[in-house]
């Protein structure tokens, strides 16, 4: 148990930089509650981090005509505004040298409002300099979308 404890702790990552920082793409399967993509980042810019699921139609396995029908029904344009709403768990962990705080456990409703390849989860400010555990759920089952390649994107964006 301490070993695991040992190896988990992170410093070993930092050390020969195998912590990821943002921008970073990690796949999330939509289709089923309860799947899971998680991931340790580094912050290491004075930004904010956001989180979003990206459906890029170039990068689909799918006929074009099917990756359509998913979308009309799914993502929609500015024509249709009332489109299904994702809800996704986002949870956001600091570790720290007495172990972990967390910094966000909140379920996120995503909808969008015009034609886009994405869909913008949550946006937050980090501590420059330090790591943290990254873990975004899916809270409903959606069977159509099992076809669909979705990534989760974390990346960071200028404040204001």
């Amino acid at each position: 148990m301490a070993l695991m404890s040992f190896l988990h702790a992170g410093w070993l990552g930092n050390l020969l930089g195998f912590t990821p920082t943002p921008y970073y793409k990690m796949p999330i399967d939509l289709s089923k509650a309860g799947n899971v993509a998680e991931t340790d980042i580094r912050i290491d810019e004075k930004y904010s981090v956001y989180v979003m699921l990206s459906y890029d139609p170039r990068k689909q396995k799918i006929s074009r005509g099917r990756y359509g029908e998913i979308s009309d029904k799914y993502f929609g344009d500015e024509i249709k505004p009332t489109l299904p709403i994702f809800p996704i768990k986002l949870t956001v962990m600091k570790y720290e040298k007495t172990g972990t705080a967390i910094i966000v456990d909140k379920t996120y409703y995503t909808n969008t409002q015009r034609a886009s390849a994405t869909r913008h989860v949550g946006e937050f400010k980090l501590q420059e300099g330090a790591k943290y555990h990254i873990k975004v759920e899916t809270v409903e089952d959606y069977p159509e979308l099992a076809e669909l390649n979705v990534e989760v994107v974390i990346g960071y964006i200028k404040a204001k």
